[in-house]
């Protein structure tokens, strides 16, 4: 559901009268929060918020300061912007007699959940047994995707190999291994997991080139994933930083988003800067790097954000976490019932950082915002922004609630997640694992 700009002549004529004065209130009670929370020093501790006009409030806005997890919607918006909410992942399955191989599609999802997945209903196409299997360079296979917290884990060729052979190896699973399978086939819609998988193979190693690409009778299935606005959205509201910096790497990396940044904003990395897509702190040559930007520029961006997917056909709700309804980072703070359905918000933290920024449903229209605090009081810091937030609200004349319904994750499309294009449309084998509504 899209978020609307609204806003009444009655506001309007209202605010027109008082907008000189907003940043005055806002930027006392910045001060007050500061103090009673003892967060210092001031001149490192920004917040800023677009008024009824779209002019930006605040202090220290054109400072520089640390995005941290922030940095994960502005990931967001250059793959809505590059790849459109719509964009799936396909990870092409060639098999040929008794051999397989797997083309990637650098997938961030390639986890547990979606790797037992692929065993079962190859299982349950028949096929229990390969000779070889192969594997090329853009797959990318981390069985704790979807649970990552943890600095970008090490995947190489041979880590690639041993979790296919892990995965294909059904007789060699351990007692654990068998319970995560069934606990995944519990999750999923009734029937796609098959109760128990028999499957196992001689060989497995990297390809440069696939081997089966000009065989005859070849039969080629397709594991599709799902939308990459639910991939965004899982990855935001868990605070995923294995899945952000995966989809920042598919998009080209550091360099690439400098230059995407550069052409269609004109910012240059003076005033903004992303050496990853999750807000780790980066090591190059040695030396500490945190991705930057300002509160300005920020606000900015995640207007341009709701603006792109708006003209896609979705809304920004649809990829950043609302607070009251998403639990994740968000399960223990803005959660009230009088915020709920209001605002969409990424959190962000560090061990001397703690960010928040979004954008506000309010009556007066929209409102982009972020507040940035450069401290190691982390409770502290979420005091002042809970408060900043409210207070935002307040000034702009107050919350005005959206439709929102929350959507199950799992690593697969809800629908149909492969094909086998070597047989008729009727025949089509439904390679999906559980319905849009499931887990929440």
């Amino acid at each position: 559901m899209k978020i609307k700009n609204q806003m009444t002549s009655v506001a309007l004529i209202a605010l027109t009268a008082t907008a000189a004065l907003a940043s005055e209130k806002t930027d006392a009670t910045f001060d007050k929060l500061l103090n009673s929370n003892k967060i210092s020093p001031k001149d490192q501790q920004s917040y800023c918020y677009t008024d009824e006009k779209g002019k930006v409030q605040g202090k220290n806005i054109d400072t520089q300061i640390r995005l941290a997890s922030v940095s994960k919607v502005l990931t967001t918006l250059w793959a809505i912007d590059q790849k459109g909410p719509s964009y799936r992942y396909e990870t092409k399955l060639f098999i040929k007699g008794s051999d397989l191989h797997i083309q990637g599609s650098f997938d961030p999802f390639m986890s547990n959940e979606k790797m037992l997945y692929l065993v079962s209903q190859l299982n349950a196409l028949g096929y229990k047994h390969f000779n070889k299997i192969t594997y090329d360079k853009n797959i990318q296979i981390f069985p704790n995707a979807q649970v990552h917290t943890d600095p970008y884990p090490l995947i190489t060729r041979d880590s690639n190999g041993r979790n296919l052979k892990q995965y294909f190896n059904t007789a060699a699973w351990s007692k654990s291994f068998k319970a995560e399978y069934d606990r995944l086939a519990s999750l999923a819609k009734k029937d796609r997991y098959l109760k128990s998988v028999d499957m196992s193979v001689d060989k497995i190693e990297f390809a440069d080139k696939n081997p089966l690409a000009d065989a005859a009778d070849v039969k080629v299935l397709t594991l599709t994933s799902p939308q990459m606005y639910k991939y965004l959205k899982e990855t935001n509201v868990k605070s995923n930083n294995y899945s952000a910096h995966t989809i920042f790497l598919d998009l080209g990396g550091e360099a690439k988003f400098a230059q995407y940044l550069a052409d269609k904003f004109s910012l240059t990395t003076d005033k903004i800067k992303m050496y990853n897509g999750n807000g780790l702190p980066s090591r190059i040559d040695g030396v500490r790097k945190d991705n930057y930007a300002t509160c300005t520029i920020m606000t900015e961006l995640i207007g341009a954000l709701k603006d792109s997917i708006e003209k896609q056909g979705m809304g920004i709700d649809d990829v950043i976490a609302v607070p009251g309804n998403d639990a994740g980072t968000f399960a223990n703070r803005l959660n009230s019932s009088d915020l709920k359905n209001t605002f969409v918000a990424k959190t962000g933290t560090l061990m001397h950082t703690s960010t928040l920024a979004g954008a506000m449903s309010t009556v007066n229209g929209m409102s982009y915002f972020g507040i940035f605090n450069m401290t190691t009081d982390i409770t502290g810091a979420k005091n002042v922004q809970n408060g900043m937030v409210k207070s935002i609200m307040t000034e702009m004349g107050g919350p005005k609630v959206f439709e929102y319904d929350i959507e199950g994750f799992h690593a697969f499309d809800g629908n149909e997640s492969v094909k086998n294009f070597g047989i008729d449309a009727e025949e089509e084998t439904g390679f999906s694992s559980v319905d849009d509504g499931g887990l929440q």
